[in-house]
């Protein structure tokens, strides 16, 4: 779905290049590349894994990523002026205590016309996560630390000088799969989302949110 909505969303819209905050496992700097004509991705991580994997999916597209290893603290972007056609923050500022920070220095890596995408969990899906399985998140190396609702992160958006474009809500596939994904005690890495639980488990969560 989430794939749908980058096509649907960027299908006018031309770029050459992209940085990707914080990318995990996911494939959607691909997809944004695909979508807007871009041949140059830039992804920052503080796992040399997720930077690896990276690379070894845009080399099998015919891509050549810049891959930079470095936490999402502001002091390790005190040097970073450079600028994007589109920046992907996806499942990145529940993380940061320093969101807003980070947010504002991203915004100023775009150019004059460039596109930011952000998703975030909701603050419902968090809560009942929680009550669901008191352990989600719990002692979770770079788990999450902040929780959003529509009105904060409009309100964080706009604080950075960012005009909001599209607003989509949560979908309804993604709640009922992380329902299934902690509820039935799958092991996830916070920082990446990546899933350490194989089996029948693993099986049913990808085929509910894909």
């Amino acid at each position: 779905m989430i794939e749908f909505l980058i096509q649907q969303n960027l299908c006018d819209f031309k770029a050459q290049n992209i940085l990707d905050v914080g990318p995990g496992y996911s494939h959607f700097s691909r997809v944004v590349a695909q979508t807007t004509g871009a041949t140059q991705i830039t992804y920052i991580d503080g796992d040399s894994k997720v930077l690896q994997w990276q690379t070894q999916q845009c080399h099998q597209v015919g891509l050549t990523p810049e891959c930079l290893l470095m936490h999402l603290v502001p002091s390790h972007f005190a040097k970073f002026q450079r600028s994007y056609d589109v920046v992907l923050c996806q499942e990145v500022l529940e993380h940061l205590s320093k969101a807003e920070a980070i947010l504002e220095i991203l915004a100023r890596q775009l150019t004059p016309q460039g596109r930011m995408v952000i998703t975030v969990p909701t603050k419902i899906s968090e809560q009942w996560l929680k009550w669901l399985n008191p352990a989600y998140m719990r002692d979770e190396p770079f788990g999450h630390v902040r929780q959003f609702d529509e009105a904060t992160l409009r309100q964080m958006v706009q604080a950075v000088g960012l005009k909001p474009l599209a607003f989509i809500p949560t979908q309804p596939h993604y709640f009922v799969g992380h329902t299934w994904l902690f509820g039935s005690r799958m092991q996830v890495q916070g920082s990446s989302g990546d899933i350490l639980t194989k089996g029948w488990r693993r099986s049913i969560f990808v085929r509910l949110v894909a």
